[in-house]
């Protein structure tokens, strides 16, 4: 009887870890990190920036930063991502633009693929910086 139980009792703490292993790997880290330079453009060849994607499970998340754009400092400029606009922030004074979106947080971030773009462009349409995944 009590080799019955004890076996039992083992049969369910493996399936218990079975089921909370992956759970918890999911939660620590055990997604993937894309990481790309954006560059500046003709018009704007002073123009720095990065875009990162991170995926974990079903929690997506994108950051777009650009520096260096002190002549636009005070004016909106369009965030592209695969040809759609994203966002539309302001540039600080000194000249930089930040803009982070994550599914956790209930926001729209669209899927980063092999080949996704990344625009950052004037509301007139010039183009200030770029960048691929």
């Amino acid at each position: 009887m009590r080799r019955t139980t004890l076996i039992s009792a083992l049969i369910v703490a493996l399936a218990i870890t079975a089921v909370v292993a992956p759970a918890a790997t999911a939660k620590s880290g055990g997604g993937t990190t894309r990481s790309i330079a954006l560059r500046g453009s003709v018009s704007f060849p002073g123009a720095t920036g990065k875009a990162v994607s991170k995926v974990n499970g079903s929690e997506r998340e994108l950051e777009i930063d650009a520096q260096h754009l002190k002549a636009l400092a005070g004016k909106h400029v369009n965030v592209n991502v695969n040809g759609r606009r994203l966002a539309s922030p302001l540039v600080s004074t000194l000249g930089h633009v930040s803009v982070n979106r994550n599914t956790e947080a209930g926001q729209r971030v669209p899927r980063i693929t092999k080949g996704s773009t990344v625009r950052v462009r004037t509301l007139g349409g010039t183009l200030i910086l770029s960048g691929t995944f």
